[in-house]
């Protein structure tokens, strides 16, 4: 036999023996991308993807035992999770209980103490101790509802309701407090009239509102104005909630949002820095979010956005034109 016919069997052998283990290594990479894609799929989706047993001593094998060592760790911190939760609902529920009969008998004692014809000096130190147990009460209930949302006791469900109608119950609200200062209260829509409807949670969104006007009314001079407009764009709609009080100054935009946060010149004034972390964390809730367009001594404009259809919970990736003053986005 021809040697060049023989080294051309042995080459062609060779090539076939090394393409054979070539595929062969290309499928069990395949095989290795499936079966570790699956199971961390499993993971993310909180399902046990494989029953445990005898590791295979095999690279895959190998990985499978660590990824059932992260879920048993995930399942033991989502049990943690859960307890602790349980845990501070139940205290959340228990200081609710606790607080309520006490702060209710004060404002009953302190009313049978007003009907009974005290001197005038005395029914002075009433009226101050009669608006002191109203704080209290306000303080107990927002850190109670505060603390409710944040552990999810409450739930915001949205329903597809009249916006204005929600809106309207916010501003009825704050009408009486406006009307003490000669506040000029007026809603504006861009829209038409009639319903607007849209997804929302009535109770939450009014509450998110009346905060903002609450905030306007509180921090605007006698005979100021405080203007809500609602206008429906493509993709959210609207509710902004204008005031010709003092403003804020860009560099504390972000801070009023958080939890607790007073600006230093109103600490005299009466507030707990509660209300627009609640209206952030309930537009949030919402799918939406809160902007502020402020300058010192120029009044603020703060909105919620809601979106127009119903989505999950998400906050705003992408900032729309700010006009000309300062703009923060929650």
């Amino acid at each position: 036999m021809d040697w060049t016919v023989i080294i051309a069997v042995c080459a062609a052998a060779a090539a076939g023996v090394m393409g054979w283990k070539l595929w062969k290594m290309k499928r069990d990479v395949y095989e290795f991308a499936d079966a570790l894609e699956e199971s961390l799929d499993a993971v993310i989706q909180g399902r046990r993807p494989w029953e445990s047993g005898e590791t295979e001593d095999t690279l895959l094998g190998r990985v499978k035992e660590k990824l059932r060592r992260v879920f048993h760790i995930l399942e033991k911190k989502e049990e943690e999770t859960a307890r602790s939760r349980q845990q501070i609902r139940e205290l959340i529920s228990d200081i609710s209980h606790q607080t309520k009969t006490p702060v209710a008998n004060q404002k009953i004692y302190l009313e049978i103490l007003k009907s009974r014809g005290l001197p005038e000096d005395a029914g002075e130190f009433l009226d101050k101790l009669e608006h002191q147990t109203d704080r209290l009460d306000f303080l107990f209930r927002s850190l109670v509802k505060m603390s409710r949302l944040e552990t999810g006791v409450i739930q915001i469900r949205k329903e597809t309701a009249d916006l204005i109608q929600t809106l309207g119950c916010a501003v009825a609200a704050v009408v009486p407090a406006a009307s003490k200062k000669n506040i000029v209260l007026s809603v504006e829509r861009e829209d038409g009239e009639g319903a607007l409807e849209l997804p929302h949670d009535k109770k939450w969104t009014e509450e998110a509102i009346y905060n903002l006007l609450d905030n306007a009314v509180k921090y605007t001079t006698q005979g100021g104005r405080v203007t809500v407009r609602v206008q429906r764009r493509e993709i959210f709609t609207e509710i902004h909630v204008r005031d010709t009080g003092k403003g804020i100054a860009p560099k504390r935009h972000a801070q009023i949002f958080t939890r607790f946060y007073r600006e230093p010149e109103v600490h005299g004034q009466d507030g707990l820095g509660i209300g627009l972390y609640l209206t952030r964390k309930i537009a949030e809730m919402q799918g939406g979010y809160v902007e502020v367009r402020s300058e010192e001594g120029a009044g603020a404009d703060f909105c919620i956005y809601l979106p127009n259809e119903q989505q999950g919970q998400g906050q705003r990736t992408e900032r729309g034109a700010s006009g000309g003053s300062a703009v923060t986005v929650l």
